[in-house]
């Protein structure tokens, strides 16, 4: 297994430049990539892949680069949140839509708003408490009546109410934890649904919509059910080792999206366990990872999990195909993991027949008492 140095490849590993970038910034993600990453990807293979698939999509970030080369592209992810993101984020629309949608953000707000029979649950707090009265009731307002329209402005117009609950609510995404803050300033939800509509309408008239639709599902990246020897290529970012649970740093949005208070639970069933939770034993250990995974569970869970989405990946690809899968190394309990280089030696236990480690980003983790220097690589998997 080699590793080498790529220091060009840390800025893309961050979402920092798609808030940048036509359709990609629809839904700020703060755990994405660059679409840049992907090209890199797809331009390191000797021979022009055909296909891709990310068994992690996330917001879509692999399937947009895909279908902009031309490429066919499939996506999976354990959120229903997600599928949603980039399955609206991939589609192709018509004028009509467009002006469905240009029609809906110029006349709602003109109408009488009477308060919606709508229920918003969510799992840690009562909603309410998150958002100013005025934005509460405007919010459900929009849903109710967004999820009138037809299929397409529907989805355009959901995802820029979903987008904008950052803006528009008195909640702060403080690493793995939501806090309500209550002097914090929250922009009105007419403007700022306008405002993201209005982003979402410039880009879809300014950008080639280029290759086929990609193919979005809701599932687990441990047992895609898609055919063997199926893909030429998979570019993916999974859960990093950080005891960070999404489903609940994205919960408001999950729960208005899904409207149910059990959404996120479902979602966990499906994800590999990055974050300590329930479930917690590991029937298999790992050879790779050794006595840590028993005295600290969580690297136990998360290891045996990603076992079983390598072995996926591996099963999928085609001979001679490749797995680009971009990590972190981990503190957890002041112990540092080699992340990349577990995943690397269990690739080869796989099957895969050449591992090589780029690392593109060194970084300080802050671990009481001492700071560690970790880094963020792409393990490139050949089958």
């Amino acid at each position: 297994m080699k590793i080498q140095e790529d220091h060009a490849l840390g800025p893309y590993m961050t979402f920092d430049s798609s808030k940048e970038l036509p359709v990609h910034r629809w839904f700020w993600y703060k755990e994405g990539y660059s679409p840049k990453l992907v090209e890199w990807a797809i331009d390191r293979e000797v021979k022009a892949p055909e296909s891709l698939l990310d068994p992690f999509c996330g917001v879509g970030t692999s399937l947009i680069a895909a279908k902009h080369r031309g490429m066919a592209a499939r996506g999976i992810d354990a959120s229903d949140l997600a599928v949603f993101v980039s399955k609206t984020k991939t589609q192709n629309y018509s004028s009509r839509d467009l002006e469905a949608v240009k029609e809906f953000a110029a006349s709602i707000f003109s109408q009488s708003r009477p308060a919606s029979p709508m229920r918003w649950d969510f799992e840690l707090f009562d909603p309410r408490v998150a958002f100013p009265k005025r934005n509460f009731n405007d919010i459900l307002f929009l849903r109710e009546r967004i999820e009138t329209l037809d299929p397409g402005p529907r989805n355009l117009l959901l995802l820029a109410l979903l987008s904008i609950l950052p803006q528009i609510s008195l909640v702060i995404k403080d690493g793995g934890v939501l806090k309500i803050a209550k002097e914090k300033s929250a922009m009105p939800v007419k403007d700022a649904f306008r405002r993201k509509v209005k982003q979402i309408i410039v880009d879809l008239e300014s950008w080639h919509q280029s290759g086929p639709e990609p193919e979005v599902y809701l599932g687990d990246a441990r047992a895609t059910g898609f055919p063997d020897e199926s893909e030429q290529l998979v570019v993916t970012s999974p859960p990093y080792l950080n005891n960070i649970d999404y489903s609940k740093i994205y919960g408001l949005e999950l729960s208005l999206f899904a409207m149910s208070k059990a959404a996120a639970e479902e979602v966990r069933l499906r994800s590999v366990r990055s974050f300590i939770g329930r479930k917690m034993r590991v029937e298999r250990m790992p050879p790779e990872v050794g006595e840590i995974g028993e005295r600290i569970p969580i690297i136990g869970t998360y290891f045996a999990d990603m076992e079983g989405a390598i072995a996926e990946m591996h099963r999928i690809l085609v001979n001679g195909g490749a797995a680009y899968v971009n990590v972190s190394n981990s503190v957890i309990h002041e112990t540092h993991v080699l992340v990349d280089e577990v995943l690397g030696e269990m690739a080869e236990r796989i099957g895969f027949s050449d591992v090589e480690i780029v690392v593109g980003a060194e970084r300080i983790a802050d671990v009481r008492p001492a700071k560690v220097k970790t880094r963020e690589s792409v393990v490139i998997m050949r089958k």
